[in-house]
């Protein structure tokens, strides 16, 4: 059986997955009645109006969600200090104020991150501590052979290895301090 008003319920894909999977059926259901009660031109108008309106409300907030919001000050956070470390590393000392507003950053968000941190999921844990082996591990193969191949001259290769280990090392570090600080299991399920 062909869905009713095809056409509507097209547009309704235009929501955000989770508010189509909760309210979809709910919206065509309310365009139906609107169409018996007003008409179909009027509610044609209405329903344009308020798709104008409401689509770029709830995509806004769907991005603005806790779990978003916490992922982008992580992201933006982890660019800065890898910016910072890495003018650090070419001699750019003035970069290093990238390096200081990570900091400032990771400061006045901390209880904000450190909330994502502890949400219990044991696949996220696990990742979180892969992670930390695999930057671990590649942090030494990269100072071993920084130190096999360093000679009385400093190039390009040296650089490159050097900077892959240091922001290996802080990486391994830092996924290693959140996978032991993310709970196995909630609290609530012991």
């Amino acid at each position: 059986m062909a869905s009713p008003y095809p056409l509507y319920r097209s547009m309704v894909r235009l929501y955000p997955r989770d508010f189509r999977r909760e309210y979809g059926d709910d919206l065509v259901r309310h365009y139906a009645d609107m169409v018996a009660d007003r008409g179909a031109r009027a509610a044609r108008t209405r329903t344009a109006l308020d798709l104008a309106i409401t689509v770029p409300r709830y995509h806004l907030e769907h991005v603005m969600t806790e779990h978003h919001s916490t992922a982008a000050v992580s992201i933006v956070i982890g660019l800065f200090a890898a910016a910072g470390l890495a003018s650090l590393m070419t001699g750019l000392y003035p970069g290093m104020i990238l390096f200081a507003v990570a900091v400032v950053l990771t400061v006045a968000q901390r209880s904000t991150l450190a909330s994502a941190l502890r949400v219990p999921d044991t696949n996220l844990r696990r990742r979180r501590l892969g992670a930390a082996a695999i930057l671990g591990a590649t942090f030494v193969m990269s100072y071993v052979t920084y130190s096999l191949l360093i000679g009385d001259t400093w190039t390009g290769r040296e650089t490159v290895l050097a900077t892959i280990g240091t922001l290996a090392m802080f990486g391994a570090i830092g996924f290693l301090i959140a996978g032991l600080l993310t709970p196995r299991t909630s609290a609530l399920s012991r």
